[in-house]
């Protein structure tokens, strides 16, 4: 393996033999056993053997599949339940082996998985945080050095010195974090641990996180939080029915992740409420369109974003503004195919491409109209840049709202990286805010 490689998965795939019933494991054996003795090619050998077969049927909880993991690297791995996530973590850390293929790992790896994986129950939390660095490959004095870091991070008091078996999730999810990150691992892998617990917690764990990335470890990031896996993340893998569909920017697989579920629009031509486009508007934004310089673009493009350009108040094409000016974002949209309930969102992202903001039709209220094929539309969004002074991006979504998983919709067409646009700060005696975007607020005498 190379230097730089601290993972490497060839044709890596995991099948489980699933039984109906316990008997079934004896039965297995006695049928194949007595297929043996009748001569090959008789009638009686191949109903035993078809017998001996029907006794199991194999599931393929992940189909081969083939990656790199370079080191420093920051990989999120999403899809629905049942895609075979934890299937190819445990795969990783080592706790299941390959039916087929071979995977090998390079340097210390750290895995957060099942809450609670690892710990004794019976055991106390100081306990089994010492059974834990033994796991790991660290001696007793290594630990004694560690745990006072492990105890102020995970931060539950005397519950230290009580048996496991009487903490909460999140006294759980505390300690198991703080050994992980705290026995300086190679390859972190985090699966969905850091949805339990409150809030400053989990604020602390992404700042650690955060460092180890920074002192040049490996992060292996499983989560239903997309968000989250579009911050820490610099590279996803998306699988789908124990299959790999996709390798790429957490971006677009995010975009396909939410693209595997289709509400359930009609399939056939819908009577929409025509409106009418502005011919003028039409005109003006397809003569200044952003979206021919955009840095990623997916989707079926059944309902399609046909241009998409940037106002200031005045209507003069911008992309740069003052703070708090407000932009004027114009999106013609056509639709290929009927589009029971259309739904248009856009995102603004800063230049570490952290998300600040997201919105669409759905949230703002604004219902548009079934769409016949061939239908256009035209909208105007209204941002004001509520946002520290600096470089942003914005990024479009034309989809079909699912009123039942309003995150999840169908995504028909997914524009990314338009821009940038720069925000400046001038206006004398004006001081800018602090943080990532100004929320409304205001000050009186009580």
């Amino acid at each position: 393996m190379s230097e730089s490689l601290v993972i490497t998965a060839e044709s890596v795939a995991k099948t489980y033999r699933l039984w109906p019933e316990p008997a079934a494991r004896l039965k297995r054996p006695l049928l194949a056993g007595a297929a043996r003795l009748f001569p090959a090619g008789s009638g009686t050998r191949a109903k035993l053997e078809a017998s001996a077969a029907a006794c199991f049927r194999d599931f393929r909880a992940l189909e081969p599949l083939t990656f790199q993991v370079r080191r420093g690297e920051a990989l999120g791995i999403i899809g629905r339940n049942g895609s075979g996530k934890s299937t190819l973590l445990q795969l990783i850390a080592g706790i299941l082996q390959p039916s087929h293929g071979a995977i090998a790992t390079h340097g210390r790896i750290s895995a957060l998985l099942e809450l609670g994986s690892g710990f004794n129950p019976d055991f106390t939390g100081r306990e089994n945080v010492y059974l834990n660095g033994a796991i790991l490959g660290l001696s007793h004095a290594d630990m004694e050095r560690l745990f006072p870091s492990i105890a102020q991070f995970a931060d539950i008091g005397d519950f230290i010195d009580e048996p496991v078996k009487t903490y909460s999730s999140g006294m759980m999810m505390r300690l198991a974090f703080a050994v992980a990150v705290s026995v300086q691992p190679d390859v972190l892998i985090v699966d969905e641990a850091l949805s339990v617990g409150d809030v400053f917690f989990t604020q602390k764990c992404f700042d650690r996180i955060r460092e180890i990335l920074a002192a040049g470890a490996t992060l292996i990031f499983v989560s239903h939080d997309m968000a989250a896996v579009q911050n820490l993340c610099s590279r996803c893998l998306l699988l789908h029915n124990g299959r790999l569909i996709h390798d790429g920017a957490p971006e677009e697989c995010v975009a396909r992740y939410f693209s595997l579920h289709r509400g359930a629009a009609s399939e056939h031509a819908v009577a929409g409420t025509h409106q009418t486009v502005n011919t003028a508007a039409r005109s003006a934004a397809l003569a200044h369109d952003l979206l021919a310089g955009a840095k990623s673009r997916i989707g079926d493009r059944e309902f399609e974003f046909v241009a998409g350009a940037v106002f200031d108040a005045h209507g003069t094409p911008a992309t740069e503004f003052e703070l708090q000016q407000q932009a004027r974002i114009h999106l013609l949209l056509r639709a290929k195919t009927a589009v029971r309930r259309p739904s248009v969102g856009l995102q603004v992202h800063d230049r570490m491409n952290n998300l600040v903001f997201a919105a669409g039709t759905p949230q703002l209220r604004f219902d548009l109209p079934a769409l016949a094929a061939g239908q256009e539309i035209l909208l105007e969004f209204r941002l004001t840049w509520s946002v520290q002074p600096g470089v942003y991006t914005l990024s479009f979504d034309a989809a079909e709202f699912d009123a039942d998983n309003p995150n999840v919709g169908h995504f028909h067409d997914r524009v990314g990286g338009v821009g940038p646009f720069t925000i400046s700060h001038h206006a004398p005696g004006a001081l800018p805010f602090y943080g990532i975007a100004k929320l409304p607020m205001e000050i009186s005498y009580a």
